[in-house]
Order: C-alpha cells, then structure tokens, then sequence
C-alpha cells in the first residue's frame, strides 16, 4: 500500500450503535412506583408470569392482560423462571432456593440448591428437553468479582446435580440451544449455553456433549465483550440461533447471530432521557416472533414489546 493510501485510509470501529435497531414499544404498565420486574415465561394457555422481585410476587398476565398476584413473600425474590411441561413454575432465587409452584401459585414446594454442601445461588433457569434443568450461580455477589460462580445441571428427579463450568464471575442469564439450531461443528456435541457474566461485561459460550453434563471442545469461550456501563442480565435465543441479550442499565437488548456477532438491537423508548433502562430479562411469545421484556427503573414497572428477527426457540414447556 503506498503512503498516499495510507494516509487517506480511514480505520472505522464497528458500532454497536450503528447496527439495525428494533424500537420496542409498551405493551403493559405492572408497577406505578420503582420496580425491578424479572423472569418473564409464557404457559401453554398464553398466560405470562412474571415476578416483582423486591416485592417477591409471582404475577400472572392473560392474554387479554388482565393481572393477578398468584404468590407475594418478600422472602423468596425469584430472579428467573422457567416452566415445566406439566404446567409448574419453577423460579429461581439468588437467596438460595427454586420454588415449584402450581400455574395457581398452589403448591409451593422450596429445593434447596447446593453442590458438596455449598450454597448455589441461582439467578437463571432453563430446562433442557428430558426435565433437568440448568441454573447460574451468581456466587458471592457481595464481592461482584470473586471467582465463585458458575453453571450448574440439576437432573429430572433432583437426585444428581453436576457442576457444568465454575470460576465464573456473577453467573446471570442462561439460555440453551439445541442440537440443529447451533452453528455447525466437526466435533459432536449436545447442546450449547449461553451465559452472561454480569460484573465482567461479557458473554460466554459453552457447548455441552449429549449426555448434558460433559464439555464439549473447546468447552467454554468468551464469546463476546459488551461496552459501557451497565451489565448483561438475562438472554433468550430465537429459533434461528440469534441470542438476545438484555443489558441493564442501556434500557435495550443486543442481538448477536450464531457466531456472536452483532447485528442488531432493541431500544426502549425514553432511554435516552435515563427512563425505563432495567431491561433485565425478555420471553418469546410461543410459535411467534414477538418478543416481551420487563422493563423497570424509577419510573415503574412495564412490559415492553417488540418483534424479533425469527420466532422464539421451542421450550421444554411446550414439548
């Protein structure tokens, strides 16, 4: 290349701001006061749940968005949920505990998470499709950068659980791929996980043999560094393998393809005036591309709307 050319060569950083964004718009106004809203899923009747987590509500939201309070225990803040193929809730807590609960809140069954006697402090779920389900664990989030989380995988009849990958750093959202939907690989392997480290700003990739315990290769990478500050908090996946990303604190979402890439975004209106920007978790309506994130800060608790780039992955709830 000549000195000419260097000179009038121009090297311009990709953006994540100049990617295709999505403008979400508000579907449904939970909280009039400050609220932290999490752990959206939807059942097979249309029915989606959420929880108030300083609040510990569990709240259930037909389709015609009419609301009720199905459990409330400031004890039990659940920060995740995800739905079993009989119908039952299941809820994570970073205090240390799942909750099974019937579609009514009846029937309130408290596990108790621990590894070799330790404590697991769960803050995502996501089932695979034989009933065990994987949780994060958060760690000591009282000491945001200890090496004390990590990814756990309790098996269908809570007999066994398996430690998946440890040392990770506020272990937070959690989303699962299938064999099909993920990229295409020489080396076999099962599933694949996604996992948002909160406190390192970053997103990691874990792929998982058949068996749902062992690690593939390579077992883990650092798929992804998010910019500015805020924190990634919980992911989905469409079934097109794009992985949404809520970032709390931007009020938005970034989308990143198959291989991590970013290609695009969702925005939150009032963003940029410092409004509405805990966007901490999101859940696909089921068979579509409508998306629905809950959405809080000082304004309130909302749910906000918007339509992906495919429709949501096929859940264990809906096999």
């Amino acid at each position: 290349m000549g000195e000419k050319a260097k000179k009038d060569l121009v090297l311009i950083p990709p953006s994540e701001e100049s990617i295709y964004t999505i403008m979400a718009e508000c579907w449904l106004q939970i909280n009039p006061y400050p609220s932290i809203l999490e752990a959206p899923a939807f059942d097979r009747e249309g029915n989606l749940f959420i929880t108030s987590v300083v609040e510990g509500r569990v709240i259930k939201i037909t389709p015609d968005k009419k609301m009720s309070t199905i459990f409330s225990n400031p004890a039990y803040m659940a920060a995740g949920c995800a739905i079993h193929k009989d119908g039952r809730l299941y809820l994570v807590c970073p205090s240390g505990q799942v909750m099974a609960m019937n579609p009514d809140g009846s029937n309130m069954r408290e596990i108790k998470v621990r590894y070799e006697g330790k404590p697991i402090a769960p803050d995502d779920i996501v089932f695979d499709y034989d009933g065990n389900f994987y949780v994060t664990d958060l760690g000591d989030f009282k000491n945001a950068f200890s090496l004390t989380g990590g990814v756990y995988r309790f098996s269908a009849d809570l007999k066994t659980v398996h430690p998946i990958v440890t040392n990770l750093v506020t272990a937070n959202g959690i989303s699962l791929v299938p064999k099909g939907v993920s990229m295409p690989s020489i080396i076999p392997f099962g599933y694949e996980l996604w996992v948002a480290e909160s406190a390192l700003n970053r997103l990691i990739h874990i792929k998982i043999q058949q068996d749902g315990i062992s690690l593939a290769h390579p077992p883990a990478t650092v798929a992804y560094n998010f910019m500015g500050d805020g924190m990634p908090d919980s992911n989905a996946v469409d079934s097109e393998g794009n992985v949404y990303q809520t970032l709390a604190g931007h009020g938005r979402i970034l989308v990143l393809n198959k291989a991590a890439i970013p290609v695009a975004q969702v925005l939150i209106p009032g963003r940029d005036e410092g409004k509405n920007l805990l966007t901490t978790n999101l859940a696909f309506k089921p068979e579509t591309d409508e998306g629905y994130i809950t959405v809080g800060g000082l304004d309130g608790g909302w749910i906000y709307r918007f339509h992906g780039l495919a429709k949501g992955l096929k859940l264990f709830s809906h096999t």
